[in-house]
C-alpha cells in the first residue's frame, strides 16, 4: 500500500499526521501520543475526535479528514490560480496541502514528514506600498496571491486575499515560525461589486457597535484602497506570533466545502426542496460542543441579526468560525460582513432561510418565529434581542456614517447600506412587536 505523510504541527508540538493511502484514495489522520496525552489538547474538529478510528483506512474517517482539509482551500479562481501555478489539479488535495499547508486558518502548519517547524528557515519580505499598488493594478496579468514566484495564500474564499504580518505600519511576507497577522483585501476586480473595501469597513464597524466581538480593521490606501483585518485567528505574545485554531461551521459539521450554502444545488424549481446544508438549525446544533452553550446560542442569534440588518444574503456557512479549546468551541468574532443587498447585479437570496424564508425582503414575524424554534430559542431572549438591536442601530448609526476615512465615492455605498440597515431595522422592531402573538400551526 502506497501512502503519503505530512506532518501536522501547532506551535512546536506535533498533533499528528495527514496520511494518504494513493492506490486507494484514502486519507487518515493519526494523532499524535505526545498531543493526546497533553492536558492541553483539543481535536481538529469535533468530527475527527482525540480517539483514534477503529483502522486508518476507515472510510467514514477518511470522508471526514478530506472534507476538513479541503475546507482550508481557497475557491474559484484563487484556487484556480494555485493550481496554474504548480501544475497540479484540484482533485489533488494532498499535493495542495502540501504546496499550502504551512500558513492557513487556524493553529495547523503541514510539513512534510521529517521536517519540523525549527528546521524551516525564517524569512521576513517586506511589502512597500508602491508594489502593493503595482501588483493591485496588475491582478490581471498575475495573480494577486503569487508572489515572488510562489503562492502565499491558503485562506478560504473567493476573493483576493493576502496574509502580511504587519509591525510599526510595515508589510511583510514571513515564513517558517513567523506568522502572518493580518489578511489585506483589495476592491474586486468584478465591476458588480464597487466600493466593497468600504462596505466590509463599515458593516464590520457596526457589527462591533451592536454588540458583536470587534474585528480590527482599517482601511490602507497605497493609493487603491486595501481592507485590512486583523486576524482573530492569530494573537500577539511575548513579542511573537501564536496561531489560534480556528475552524468553520463546514468542519465543525463535517461538511464539505459545497455545502455552505442551506440549499446545497441551488434555488431551481427541481431542487430548492433540497436543504443539505448549513442552515439555522444545523448552525445552532453547534452549540452542543460549546464550552458554554448559552453564549454561543446568543452569540449566534446576534450574528443572524446583523446578517438581516445589514441584508448579507451570502452569510453561508464557511463565513462563521469557532475557537477550538480544550473544553470544547467558542464563537469567534464576525467577518466577511458584506451588504449584498445593496448590490442590484448579484443574487440576493438568502445563504440560510429565517423559518423558512429565503427572500429577506419578505421575511415577518412568523418566519421569526419558525426561526426560533429550529435553533431551540426561548422567545423573550429572541424578542429582547431584536428590539435591543434595532434601537441600538438607529443610535450607532449617523457616527459610523460619519467616520472621516471614506472619501467621497465611498460614501454613496455607505449612505446606500444605512438607509437600508434603517428600513431593516425599523421591520425588526415591528415584527418583534408581533412576535408575542404568533401561533405556529
Amino acid at each position: 500500500m502506497t501512502s503519503h505523510r505530512l506532518a501536522a504541527w501547532i506551535g512546536g508540538r506535533r498533533m499528528g499526521t495527514l496520511i494518504y493511502h494513493d492506490d486507494m484514495g484514502q486519507f487518515a489522520f493519526d494523532y499524535a501520543l505526545e498531543w493526546v496525552t497533553l492536558r492541553s489538547a483539543f481535536p481538529l474538529s469535533p468530527a475527527l475526535p482525540l480517539e483514534s478510528p477503529k483502522t486508518i483506512i476507515d472510510e467514514h474517517h477518511s470522508i471526514s479528514v478530506r472534507r476538513f482539509f479541503e475546507n482550508l482551500l481557497p475557491e474559484g479562481k484563487a484556487l484556480d490560480d494555485v493550481v496554474a501555478a504548480h501544475r497540479l489539479s484540484k482533485t489533488n488535495l494532498y499535493s495542495l496541502l502540501l504546496v499550502l499547508g504551512r500558513e492557513s486558518t487556524g493553529a495547523v502548519s503541514l510539513l512534510a514528514e521529517g521536517v519540523s517547524p525549527e528546521q524551516v528557515p525564517d524569512s521576513r519580505r517586506e511589502v512597500t506600498p508602491e508594489e502593493l499598488a503595482e501588483r493591485i493594478r496588475d491582478r490581471t496579468h498575475e495573480p494577486f496571491s503569487i508572489w515572488d514566484g510562489r503562492v502565499r495564500m491558503s485562506i478560504a474564499g473567493y476573493q483576493d486575499k493576502l496574509a502580511v504580518y504587519i509591525n510599526e505600519n510595515r508589510l511583510y511576507l514571513v515564513e517558517g515560525r513567523l506568522a502572518s497577522t493580518h489578511i489585506l483585501k483589495p476592491e474586486p476586480l468584478r465591476p458588480n461589486l464597487p466600493f466593497l473595501v468600504a462596505n466590509e469597513h463599515f458593516c464590520l464597524r457596526l457589527a462591533g457597535a451592536l454588540g458583536l466581538p470587534a474585528t480590527g480593521v482599517a482601511i490602507l490606501r497605497v493609493p487603491e484602497p486595501v481592507l485590512v483585518v486583523e486576524r482573530f485567528d492569530r494573537q500577539r505574545r511575548d513579542d511573537a506570533v501564536h496561531r489560534l485554531h480556528v475552524i468553520d461551521a463546514c468542519q465543525t459539521l463535517d461538511l464539505a466545502t459545497s455545502h455552505k450554502y442551506e440549499r446545497n444545488f441551488g434555488s431551481g424549481r427541481d431542487v430548492a426542496h433540497i436543504r443539505d446544508g448549513v442552515g439555522v438549525k444545523r448552525l445552532f446544533s453547534i452549540a452542543d460542543h460549546a464550552i458554554a452553550a448559552a453564549p454561543m446560542r446568543l452569540g449566534l442569534l446576534r450574528w443572524i441579526l446583523v446578517q438581516y440588518l445589514i441584508g448579507n444574503s451570502d452569510a453561508h456557512g464557511k463565513n462563521v468560525s469557532f475557537f477550538v479549546e480544550p473544553g470544547g468551541l467558542r464563537l469567534a468574532p464576525p467577518y466577511d460582513l458584506v451588504a449584498a443587498c445593496v448590490y442590484p447585479k448579484i443574487d440576493h437570496e438568502l445563504a440560510m432561510a429565517i423559518g423558512d424564508e429565503f427572500d429577506i425582503t419578505k421575511v415577518h414575524a412568523y418566519d421569526w418565529a419558525e426561526f426560533l424554534v429550529h435553533c431551540g430559542l426561548d422567545r423573550r431572549l429572541v424578542i429582547r434581542e431584536m428590539t435591543r438591536m434595532a434601537k441600538r442601530l438607529r443610535k450607532v448609526l449617523p457616527e459610523l456614517q460619519r467616520w472621516p476615512g471614506y472619501n467621497q465615492e465611498e460614501r454613496t455605498i455607505i449612505d446606500r447600506i444605512a438607509q437600508f440597515a434603517l428600513t431593516q431595522s425599523d421591520r425588526l422592531q415591528a415584527d418583534a412587536k408581533l412576535l408575542p402573538k404568533v401561533v405556529l400551526d
